[in-house]
């Protein structure tokens, strides 16, 4: 039994909530929504055509019978959460809808990681998403995207770290058994369940052509909530979200106390000590690593806190403004 059916295109309405048919309706036909793309950061009104220059890929893909995805949790992830490289879940929401597009598109379980990547590129450059944080801003390798150094950050930050969460499931062409120490021509990708649900729900950049980075409400409770079910299952990025957000709302700032804070944290320093050998036999490289992993760390989560619409989205202003 094939998981697509080609007749069906059905689709939920990521504002509304409305089924309805994507080959019988441009957009949605209760609020419209849809009908509005980014091009180059500023708002413009376009119907959606999804056979002219893949501007589909930015809307929400249509509903698929998806398996449930699985936190990848690593040592790290129990103590950090996500990696000091991640500060925006906006790239990782764009892969979900590219993705989750080409597997209805393609009619296909998975997507070559090659494949996925090359019309993100395509779509990156064409709707100028350069400019945006967490995408590649200099493309210069398209002829081989692993050795392109802003792909792979856009893979080895983001796509990884979707994967962590549970957004995205990744295998090797080959059965290898961790995909990852495999060339990226011999691995594929494809979306979960949850990756499907956050890609559906409405975008401002995306769905409203703003220019500022700041998660919908729908998108916020919906992240929190699941970052709460992860969170159980050891991958604590919720937990230390909810710290740092709990040091803010008392009244530090989100530099040099925050740095401190992260700098004296037990279980931190313990992990450094832990993976790092050289941090264990010499103080002065402990100290260099614990203040460079504070620096790093702080000013991720309070990326990902401003993006929540948490803290307010302004520079060295620390205040809070919403609920974690």
């Amino acid at each position: 039994m094939k998981l697509f059916n080609i007749q069906e295109n059905r689709i939920k309405c990521g504002k509304c909530g409305t089924e309805f048919d994507l080959n019988k309706n441009e957009a949605c036909p209760l609020c419209s929504f849809g009908k509005v793309i980014l091009n180059g950061g500023i708002r413009e009104k376009t119907i959606l055509n999804k056979h002219t220059n893949k501007s589909e890929m930015l809307t929400p893909p249509p509903n698929m019978p998806l398996g449930a995805g699985e936190p990848y949790v690593e040592d790290e992830n129990e103590v950090w959460g996500s990696w000091l490289m991640v500060n925006d879940f906006f790239s990782m929401k764009f892969l979900t809808r590219v993705l989750g597009w080409k597997m209805k598109n393609e009619q296909k379980d998975n997507i070559p990681l090659l494949s996925l990547l090359g019309d993100a590129v395509e779509l990156i450059e064409q709707y100028k998403l350069t400019q945006f944080k967490g995408f590649p801003n200099k493309i210069t390798n398209k002829e081989d995207l692993q050795k392109d150094n802003a792909v792979s950050r856009l893979v080895y930050h983001f796509l990884y770290t979707g994967e962590g969460m549970g957004f995205f499931e990744v295998t090797s062409d080959k059965n290898a058994e961790e995909p990852w120490d495999e060339k990226w021509k011999d691995i594929s990708v494809s979306l979960t369940k949850e990756g499907l649900e956050f890609a559906q729900l409405r975008n401002l950049i995306f769905d409203d052509g703003e220019k500022e980075q700041i998660l919908t409400t729908e998108e916020r409770e919906w992240l929190v909530k699941h970052l709460k079910k992860i969170d159980k299952e050891n991958y604590k990025e919720y937990s230390i979200l909810k710290e740092v957000y709990e040091f803010l709302k008392a009244g530090n700032n989100g530099n040099k106390d925050l740095w401190n804070w992260f700098e004296n944290n037990k279980k931190f320093r313990d992990y450094i000590l832990k993976r790092s050998e050289k941090a264990r036999k010499d103080e002065k490289v402990f100290k260099k690593q614990i203040y460079n992993y504070a620096r790093s760390f702080a000013s991720a989560k309070i990326s990902l806190l401003r993006e929540m619409g948490i803290v307010r989205n302004k520079r060295n202003d620390y205040t809070i403004i919403g609920e974690l």
